[in-house]
């Protein structure tokens, strides 16, 4: 299953990680949060502002290392905008750059104060800023080289904590967000795993393991097609000694019985020799199939599943 980042919710007042995320709003707006560290840390943030000319401006950063009387590593300013014009959509993005903010730091981990100077974030706000980190922190792992235990370079934001109110309706309407990121995620393993490692045989395959979720998966193989008559697809798949599929999933999940079904198409060439010698060398080895359309299918498929099951 898809390798998501640890997203947990708790209260604004829980014990934070060392490294402390405060959003601010234009003009350098504090929340209650920022106000209190502010004044115990004599104004060293209003201080950095000023000197780092950053006036809290939507998705405008400012750092602050090891600061003085604190044990934390470091306090970073996210700029958010009006707080209350901000949609879900909007804190969906902001968390995406918070997560990319983190990942520049190399840090590991980090607890986002969630509120703002006009008070906390409402649970669904708080919880489209855990959906975009999520989607944000996806990187594709499968054949990068292992870093040793304590490198540097293999540190990263996998661990994200938000603190604010209604942490426990705020990570019940997580829940639901991140089964669509998991199958957001499925959708980019598949069209990013290389074309000499995910065949017919092999996407079939992954998309079977969808059954574990609720969804029914039927995998027809070149004699079936045959018997189907399917010849202008196994007519594609005779140009390569991989055999041809064809992938059905269904989920019945619909809340009525009557409700009328939905069908998406989505064509899965894993390698495509269509126009190769038409085409400049340059780049030719990057030629890979349009997986786009049938990667978007079975992340969907698990996407569904995965929010019913919510």
């Amino acid at each position: 299953m898809p390798d998501l980042p640890e997203i947990r919710f708790s209260a604004i007042d829980a014990a934070a990680e060392r490294t402390l995320i405060l959003l601010v709003q234009p003009d350098l707006a504090l929340g209650p949060t920022g106000k209190a560290f502010e004044k115990t840390s004599g104004g060293r943030l209003s201080r950095a502002a000023a000197a780092g000319r950053f006036t809290g401006a939507r998705k405008t950063a400012l750092e602050l290392l090891a600061p003085p009387d604190s044990e934390l590593d470091r306090v970073l300013l996210i700029g958010c905008g009006d707080g209350e014009a901000v949609s879900e959509q909007g804190w969906t993005e902001l968390g995406g750059y918070i997560m990319g903010q983190l990942a520049q730091r190399k840090a590991e981990g980090a607890a986002v104060i969630a509120e703002t100077a006009k008070g906390p974030l409402p649970p669904e706000a708080v919880a489209a800023i855990g959906f975009g980190a999520s989607l944000r922190d996806y990187s594709y792992r499968k054949f990068k080289t292992k870093k040793k235990d304590g490198d540097a370079a293999n540190a990263g934001p996998r661990k994200l904590a938000i603190q604010g109110k209604d942490a426990d309706k705020a990570a019940r309407q997580f829940e639901r967000l991140k089964a669509i990121a998991e199958g957001v995620y499925l959708a980019r393993d598949l069209v990013n795993e290389p074309a000499n490692t995910l065949g017919p045989v092999e996407f079939s395959a992954e998309a079977s393991k969808l059954s574990k979720a609720g969804v029914v998966v039927e995998v027809f193989d070149v004699e079936q097609l045959t018997k189907l008559k399917m010849e202008a697809l196994l007519a594609v798949g005779k140009g390569s000694e991989r055999p041809s599929r064809l992938v059905v999933m269904q989920w019945h999940g619909a809340e009525k019985k009557s409700a009328k079904p939905i069908a998406f198409i989505g064509k899965g060439v894993v390698f495509d020799t269509g126009g190769i010698s038409m085409k400049p060398a340059k780049g030719m080895e990057d030629m890979k199939g349009d997986m786009a359309g049938a990667a978007c299918v079975t992340g969907l498929m698990l996407a569904l599943a995965k929010r019913k099951a919510v």
